[in-house]
C-alpha cells in the first residue's frame, strides 16, 4: 500500500465528507509499505509526536514545485509554526529510518498542495494565482494536534486516503 505520514488540516466547513477530502501537510511519504510494516511504524511513531506539544501553525500565499515559472504542483506555505512542523518532520524522519524506512534525501518544505497542474486549463489557473491575477485563498490557521499515518490509493478522481493510526501531539502547557 501506498502511505505517508501528515499532520491533518481541519476542513474549515466542517468535518470532510469523504475521505478523498482529507487535506494534510505531509511530514514523510513513506511510498509502497507492507502491511506487516504499520505496528513498527505505529510503535515509533506515537512516542515521537508525544514528546511535542500541540502547536498552531498558519497556512498562508501560494508558490509553485519545481518554480513558479514551471509549476506542476501549486501549493501554500506554512509561515508560523513552520520551525516546529519542520523539528516535527525531523523526528518522524529519524524514527521511521529506525525501522527501515528509507530517508528521503530532499529537503523538507511544509506545503499544503492546492493541486497539481495536469492539463492547460490547470497551467492557467497556476499562472492566475501565481502571478496575482485571482487572489490567493485566505490564511487558514490551526493547531497540529496529532500526526497521522496514511494509505493513499490512487483512482482516476484522484487520491483516496485513510488514516491507518493517529497519534496525539502531548497537550501543551500553560
Amino acid at each position: 500500500m501506498r502511505a505517508f505520514i501528515a499532520v491533518p488540516v481541519p476542513d474549515p466547513t466542517g468535518p470532510a465528507s469523504a475521505p478523498h477530502a482529507l487535506e494534510h501537510l505531509t511530514l514523510q511519504f513513506l511510498g509502497e509499505i507492507d502491511a506487516d510494516q504499520i505496528e513498527p511504524l505505529e510503535r515509533v511513531l506515537a512516542p515521537v509526536a508525544l514528546a511535542r506539544p500541540a502547536f498552531d501553525v498558519t497556512v498562508e500565499g501560494v508558490d509553485a514545485f519545481p518554480s513558479r515559472i514551471h509549476p506542476r504542483v501549486v501549493w501554500r506555505g506554512v509561515s508560523s509554526g513552520r520551525e516546529e512542523l519542520v523539528q516535527l518532520a525531523l523526528d518522524v524522519h529519524r524514527a521511521t529510518s529506525a525501522v527501515g524506512v528509507p530517508a528521503d534525501p530532499s529537503r523538507y518544505v511544509p506545503h499544503l498542495t492546492l493541486f497539481r497542474v495536469r492539463s492547460a486549463a490547470d497551467s492557467a489557473e497556476a499562472r492566475a494565482l501565481l502571478d496575482g491575477r485571482t487572489s490567493a485563498p485566505p490564511p487558514t490557521r490551526f493547531q497540529v494536534a496529532e500526526v497521522d499515518l496514511v494509505e493513499s490509493r490512487r483512482h482516476a478522481s484522484g487520491a483516496e486516503h485513510r488514516v491507518l493510526a493517529r497519534f496525539p501531539l502531548a497537550t501543551p502547557s500553560g
